[in-house]
């Protein structure tokens, strides 16, 4: 895919996309996009859905879990609710903010405590760094190695990549990007046997479909990952199909998100798993087709006046009864 050499034109086509005039910051996007959560909740295991379903397969390589931002991200009162709450339901694994990591270093039998009680793993930790950001290159190491060592004490292999709000996406930022994130993803996998894996996300520097291209092109594929959201991959005017069919050699994680593009100049909207424009069927055959043995986590942007746990119900619904998949422990 060509590189987009003017960053205003990238500005534009995203505003087109989501029926503004003005850049749609990833702020913005986010706090218009998470209200349709709400508002859709009550229909998720109620609405009806042309998509055929997965073609069967006689084992499942991956496991299903679920990413607990929904109870807040930085507090261990909001993991421990989180983990109690999906655990309860039988899933088998949970990701949150890697500030647990700060939090319960030093104190790991505690933390390991705590997740028995609440019937989970962990499977991976989200690490929201802009790792083309140099005078931040100091912090990112160490926080990102710390993460990783606590994964590793703690059985998970992935640090998941998100980055903030980006206002430089010019060519010298993404390749700046790839050179620290090579050399980032080395260490940890050299110290630590965690992979790194970048999850392009809407307003941050790695989001469209060149932004992906570049980023993959221009790192090391023995030592840095993808790990894909569906969501925001079909509100950047991605395929996911495509993205997982492409790069399935370098993806080790993926949150499993749905999104449904705005109408007559409206903004879209994130949405309960089966609301929205993501083809799950097409994707989890593609996954299985290329032995995919990571975790996907469902995950669910905002949802104002929606109940977490009600959401985490309703996606196992999702996903056992439409797509098939394994998911509970009594099930595994």
């Amino acid at each position: 895919m060509g590189h987009q050499e003017h960053p205003d034109d990238s500005d534009r086509e995203r505003a087109k996309r989501f029926g503004g005039s003005a850049w749609v910051t990833r702020r913005a996007f986010l706090e218009s996009a998470s209200l349709g959560a709400g508002v859709h909740l009550a229909a998720a295991t109620s609405s009806s859905s042309p998509r055929r379903p997965p073609v069967a397969s006689p084992s499942q390589a991956f496991s299903v879990g679920f990413q607990i931002f929904g109870w807040g991200r930085y507090f261990p009162s909001a993991w421990w609710k989180g983990a109690a709450a999906v655990g309860a339901l039988g899933y088998r694994g949970i990701e949150g903010e890697y500030t647990i990591a700060e939090l319960y270093t030093g104190r790991d039998d505690e933390f390991a405590a705590g997740m028995a009680r609440a019937g989970v793993t962990l499977s991976a930790l989200y690490s929201t760094t802009d790792l083309e950001r140099a005078p931040e290159q100091w912090e990112n190491t160490r926080k990102n190695l710390a993460a990783a060592a606590f994964c590793a004490r703690h059985g998970a292999r992935t640090i998941v990549l998100g980055g903030t709000e980006a206002h430089d996406k010019s060519p010298a930022a993404i390749a700046a990007f790839c050179k620290a994130a090579t050399t980032l993803g080395r260490a940890m996998h050299d110290t630590h046997g965690v992979r790194l894996a970048v999850h392009p996300h809407m307003g941050a520097l790695i989001e469209s479909r060149d932004d992906i291209s570049r980023v993959m092109d221009g790192t090391d594929p023995a030592v840095f990952f993808l790990a894909p959201d569906t969501g925001h991959l079909l509100a950047a005017g991605c395929d996911p199909v495509e993205v997982c069919r492409t790069y399935a050699e370098r993806i080790v994680h993926l949150h499993l998100k749905d999104y449904r593009p705005g109408a007559g100049g409206q903004r879209g909207a994130f949405l309960p798993l089966g609301d929205g424009g993501v083809d799950f069927a097409g994707l989890i055959d593609v996954l299985r087709q290329r032995g995919f043995s990571g975790w996907m986590n469902i995950e669910m942007d905002g949802g104002r006046g929606a109940d977490p746990a009600d959401v985490a119900r309703r996606a196992l619904a999702f996903v056992e009864q439409r797509l098939h998949l394994v998911v509970r422990r009594e099930a595994a």
